[in-house]
């Protein structure tokens, strides 16, 4: 498993990738999102798919998800739906394409 460096302002930072909530892509920045810190990475959105462990997954063309730290979700018929995180006010959008995808690997690890 690759060890990912994350950087803010002039520093670089080496956290583990359990304490990563989500990244999300901006223009051509990829941000990391932990519950009270955002990091910037030197990865596109696609390379970081390849080298996640399994707990990641893409819920949209924006974002990566960490599984284990989903709250709820709040469903949208007719656009993208809403994932919460516990103990953060930080959102994340699962696209129509995602969701099905997204609740089977929720459900597959309660199990």
């Amino acid at each position: 498993r690759k060890q990912l460096t994350f950087y803010k302002d002039n520093a670089e930072y080496y956290i583990s990738l359990s304490e990563i909530l989500f990244f999300e892509t901006e223009q051509t920045t990829v941000s990391a999102h932990t519950f009270n810190n955002v990091y910037q990475v030197k990865y596109k959105l696609y390379e970081l798919e390849e080298i996640l462990p399994k707990d990641f997954m893409r819920i949209s063309k924006s974002t990566i998800l960490n599984i284990n730290y989903v709250y709820s979700i709040t469903r949208n018929l007719t656009s993208s739906s809403i994932v919460e995180f516990q103990k953060t006010h930080k959102k994340v959008y699962v696209s129509r394409h995602y969701y099905k995808l997204l609740k089977n690997k929720l459900l597959e690890k309660r199990r």
